[in-house]
């Protein structure tokens, strides 16, 4: 399991960095945008190990993700979506995209049918990781803020 979260990282470190190098992002940024993407898909990869569930897995990858995101922006002063962009890259299930539309042209629909069901499910695990992740940031924000302002 080591091993194999350890290449995980390694490998979506690389995919999220590559993606960050051809669209342009500053070299500083891309290293940050690197280690979320690492982070997100090392959790994705950990937690359906362990539970079983690849939609977990999803969403908690995804979660993870965005939450770091919205972290390095505060920390770094940049927009979030420099670093979820590039984060969310190794995340993406293209592979069960790719399956959905070959079984199709081959004719087999039941199966492009259940591979196109777990694709969108995983994509609304995902859909559902950063938008819980990105309205706890908000809320913990705007409580921050308003603590700074009563204090004032």
């Amino acid at each position: 399991m080591t091993e194999t979260l350890l290449t995980a990282a390694l490998w979506s470190f690389g995919a999220a960095a590559a993606f960050g190098y051809i669209h342009n992002i500053d070299m500083r940024n891309i290293i940050w945008a690197a280690v979320v993407g690492s982070c997100g898909w090392t959790l994705y990869v950990a937690v359906g190990s362990l539970t079983g569930s690849e939609l977990f897995g999803y969403f908690w990858g995804a979660f993870s993700i965005a939450a770091l995101s919205e972290l390095w922006a505060i920390l770094l002063k940049n927009p979030a979506t420099v670093y979820l962009v590039p984060g969310l890259l190794p995340l993406v299930p293209g592979g069960g995209m790719f399956q959905t539309m070959r079984e199709a042209v081959q004719g087999n629909m039941d199966t492009a049918l259940r591979a196109g069901f777990i694709t969108l499910s995983a994509a609304g695990a995902i859909a559902l990781g950063l938008a819980v992740a990105s309205s706890f940031a908000r809320i913990i924000l705007y409580a921050v803020h308003r603590m700074c302002k009563d204090q004032q």
